[in-house]
């Protein structure tokens, strides 16, 4: 009896205890999780993006472009953004991320927008592309809430 009493005790703290650490990416299954945009499969890990809301939710989606619209549809306050650098598929903190916007990007979405961990090489991916433009997320997101992102690449 003493037993069961310990392991429904431990079960319940461990339960309550903790929550998601959204110090870290939110993990995507790849292949099998799905977009909370537009409901498809994530699938290229270069692309994908997520971030934690403040109650410690994930949001996952296959585009950054599609999380920028998602959030943008649904104002919530987030505890982190992540997303992935085109070149290496590592996890970035957004705001410490570089974003391409270029029509020209064939993204899973098709919203032409790509990430790198750095300026240098945001620059070369839009080398050459008089339509492509660099931003930070910050200057990414204040395009989207202005509608600037649907009006230039086709984002719906």
């Amino acid at each position: 009896m003493w037993f069961i009493l310990c392991v429904l005790l431990l079960l319940t703290l461990t339960a309550c205890g903790g929550g998601a650490d959204t110090t870290q990416p939110p993990e995507i299954l790849y292949g099998q999780d799905v977009c909370d945009e537009c409901d498809m499969i994530i699938s290229e890990e270069k692309y994908a993006a997520a971030y934690w809301t403040a109650e410690g939710e994930a949001r996952r989606f296959d585009d950054v472009g599609e999380m920028l619209v998602f959030m943008g549809e649904n104002r919530e306050p987030t505890a982190s953004v992540w997303v992935h650098d085109v070149n290496s598929a590592a996890w970035l903190a957004a705001d410490e991320a570089w974003f391409v916007m270029n029509s020209g990007l064939r993204t899973p979405m098709g919203t032409g927008i790509a990430v790198t961990a750095d300026e240098q090489a945001a620059r070369a991916l839009a080398f050459d592309q008089p339509e492509a433009v660099v931003m930070t997320f910050a200057e990414i997101v204040a395009a989207a809430e202005a509608g600037e992102l649907m009006n230039v690449h086709g984002m719906e």
